[in-house]
């Protein structure tokens, strides 16, 4: 699902839509196309367009023309740095990024990644967790602090809330009042994950459920914490809830869901987990 917010300024009209698209599953001055197209012509394949993404392209879609500016990506990857990386043109409108991960090796491989795409320096990769989990026993391998001083036009949380208490375990009501503050008035911030698998499902669908539940249970007796996706209704509840110490009003802009289709290549790499 993909739950786009706007912060203070609300839009002209509130809407909610069911989208039947299938989903498979450091800094600089302002940036001219010349780079981005250049590093395009070197690095064809690594790009992610929006156009064949449904999560990105929606993200364009409720964008519109509205220039995507200063951005965070507040749980990196390599898949979403290589959508990033086509957003340095003129009709886009991007000048610079953050890029988050509470992991070492995540940080390198997206450090890599950006130097292949040709947007090292356009922006920054910082390595962090959200929350000061120094008196959390429950993780014991827990990165430094996370501490940003800038505050940004978009923000993205791309499947964050679900890879939270892998990092940050009972921290996930307060992560999007955290974001909240990082955002400039008027900025958008958007949301994506999974909604949570049932225990069983009808038919041969219910292999998925079984392969979550093995993997899951591997997880578990290795001493690691396992994804933990929660629905598109509980991120609604903690967007609109009023917070004690909110400090801007926040509008629901459009919930979007997406159909996910779990080809065997999918269900083989949930297996080697």
């Amino acid at each position: 699902h993909l739950i786009p917010f706007c912060n203070r300024i609300a839009p002209p009209s509130q809407t909610k839509t069911t989208r039947p698209t299938f989903a498979t599953s450091t800094m600089s001055s302002s940036p001219s196309s010349t780079t981005a197209m250049n590093a395009q012509n070197t690095y064809p394949k690594k790009f992610v367009y929006g156009k064949d993404d449904a999560l990105f392209g929606c993200i364009e879609r409720q964008q519109g023309s509205k220039p995507f500016g200063h951005m965070l990506d507040a749980g990196t990857g390599t898949h979403s740095l290589r959508w990033i990386a086509t957003l340095f043109d003129e009709t886009k409108g991007m000048t610079s990024y953050t890029a988050v991960t509470a992991d070492a090796t995540m940080k390198r491989n997206v450090q890599e990644e950006a130097d292949n795409l040709g947007i090292l320096d356009r922006g920054n990769v910082v390595i962090g967790n959200w929350f000061n989990m120094d008196d959390d026993s429950d993780n014991n391998e827990s990165s430094p602090s996370l501490q940003l001083s800038d505050t940004y036009d978009t923000i993205i949380a791309d499947y964050l809330i679900g890879a939270m208490d892998g990092f940050s375990p009972y921290k996930q009501d307060l992560m999007i009042p955290k974001l909240l503050k990082l955002l400039k008035p008027g900025g958008r911030l958007y949301i994506a994950g999974l909604q949570p698998l049932p225990d069983k499902a009808d038919g041969d669908a219910n292999i998925i459920c079984k392969v979550r539940q093995v993997r899951d249970a591997c997880i578990l007796l290795a001493g690691h914490r396992c994804y933990r996706e929660y629905p598109a209704d509980w991120i609604e509840r903690q967007l609109l809830e009023k917070k004690e110490d909110d400090t801007a009003a926040v509008k629901l802009i459009e919930t979007s869901k997406f159909p996910i289709l779990y080809r065997q290549g999918t269900i083989l790499k949930q297996i080697n987990v």
